[in-house]
């Protein structure tokens, strides 16, 4: 049983029995299990089989930017740190109504290996649904997964400027209303990109934490003008939050999805970039 990029509890309830019931380990069943909350959280309690990364490696700061994509150093080190081994299906998650495990399959995905999986609702879901829970840590040997960047689901704020007058782009703003318009400032300047349409992105969530139907995301995709075929740029302020919209599109089917590299903490802290407001 394989996941798609976008899992549910019951689902990856069900692959780990059927992985675990032969008595054999979620790493003999090439299945790499990451909880990305904090060590605390961790050591309370876990999924069994889960093992813990840290979720401060999947960004990189160049201040007054965050959120950039990490260098592969850090990246490596990541997945050194959970034993990911070449093959693995590799299953991300936060706690939910989180972002750390969205970033991780965005940042799988910039690195080439797609084999990336987002546990919709988190561990609060997990937990809320009575699935099993265990503070017991695993002993954790490196793997052999070794990965490189490719980077096309990247775009640079200069690539961006270059294609805003593309109709077949479109670019979709999730941060909060007053972000949006420029009241709720957080970078040098305020606004959005122009042209950017806006879906705040816990719209796309239920009161959970989970991901909303498919028909509820379309539809809201579809007001929005967003279609399957529109290369679609996502940002937020350093494209945490945006992560999670990033997932929700490629598991919709939406083949070209970007991030803006930096977010708006790129953009909005540049003096060349265009705003509106």
């Amino acid at each position: 049983m394989s996941l798609s990029v976008v899992t549910n509890a019951s689902e990856l309830a069900e692959l780990l029995n059927q992985s675990l019931a032969t008595g054999a380990t979620l790493r003999d069943a090439r299945i790499c299990l990451v909880d990305l909350r904090s060590s605390e959280a961790y050591a309370a309690g876990h999924i069994p089989g889960a093992v813990r990364g840290n979720a401060a490696l999947l960004n990189r700061a160049e201040p007054p930017m965050g959120g950039l994509m990490p260098e592969p150093d850090a990246v490596n080190t990541l997945l050194a740190q959970i034993g990911a081994n070449l093959g693995d299906q590799i299953i991300a998650y936060d706690g939910g109504k989180e972002t750390a495990a969205a970033r991780l399959v965005w940042v799988l995905d910039a690195y080439g290996y797609e084999v990336g999986s987002w546990l919709s609702g988190g561990f609060n879901d997990w937990q809320s649904q009575g699935l099993p829970v265990t503070t017991e840590s695993i002993e954790v040997s490196p793997g052999d997964l070794v990965l490189s960047p490719i980077g096309d689901n990247v775009i640079s704020a200069d690539q961006l400027m270059q294609v805003l007058d593309e109709d077949s782009v479109k670019i979709l703003d999730v941060r909060t209303p007053g972000e949006f318009a420029g009241t709720d400032v957080r970078s040098a300047r305020g606004g959005h990109v122009p042209g950017a349409n806006h879906i705040e992105w816990t719209s796309q969530l239920d009161e959970k934490g989970r991901l909303l139907p498919d028909e509820i995301l379309e539809a809201q995709l579809e007001k929005a003008g967003i279609k399957r075929d529109d290369t679609v740029i996502v940002y937020c302020q350093t494209h945490q939050r945006s992560a999670v919209t990033y997932v929700a599109l490629k598991n919709l089917g939406f083949s070209d999805v970007r991030a803006l590299d930096g977010a708006w903490s790129n953009w909005g802290n540049r003096t060349d970039t265009p705003i509106e407001t």
